[in-house]
């Protein structure tokens, strides 16, 4: 009888890759993380923006509404990256709360005012602003990553100004 010697053998066939394989999927991976992932911090921070945005809009406009409704004083304080409206509940306890938004918590945004004294924006009962003087109130919100940024313009009627305003 003849024996099969190790050259003579059917090599059997084992299913998977090879470590080169492997290695340059892994490299050309890397590579289109590197490319997309400036785009993709940049993509977030751009929808934390316009949700942030949507925010201030709607606390502005409950604090507006609120002064038209009741007749009385409304106003809108920023207090870091956080915003509240109140209203004058005509007692002796002063203001009550009727909207807040923690934008810092909730979309990684910071909100800048133009000037100081934008801080506190105040509705009278008939729903007029009183920023400034002649001037609109500016609230801006900014990414913290990325440094997309946008605006809430308030003009001395109440309005909102539209997107992107520069007073």
């Amino acid at each position: 009888p003849s024996r099969l010697t190790a050259a003579d053998r059917p090599r059997r066939i084992r299913p998977g890759f090879t470590m080169a394989e492997l290695l340059i999927c892994l490299a050309l991976a890397g590579a289109l993380a590197a490319l997309a992932g400036p785009r993709v911090v940049a993509l977030r921070g751009g929808q934390a923006v316009r949700g942030a945005r949507g925010e201030v809009v709607a606390v502005v406009e409950a604090a507006r509404a609120a002064a038209l409704q009741r007749g009385r004083t409304a106003r809108v304080e920023v207090r870091r990256d956080m915003l509240r409206a109140l209203v004058d509940d005509g007692s002796s306890a002063g203001f009550v709360v009727v909207s807040t938004a923690d934008l810092g918590r909730e979309y990684a945004v910071r909100v800048l005012t133009g000037v100081p004294a934008d801080t506190l924006v105040f509705f009278d009962g008939r729903g007029l602003a009183s920023p400034r003087l002649g001037r609109t109130a500016r609230l801006i919100v900014q990414a913290r990553a990325g440094g997309q940024r946008d605006s809430v313009c308030i003009s001395n009627l109440g309005l909102l100004l539209p997107p992107g305003c520069v007073p």
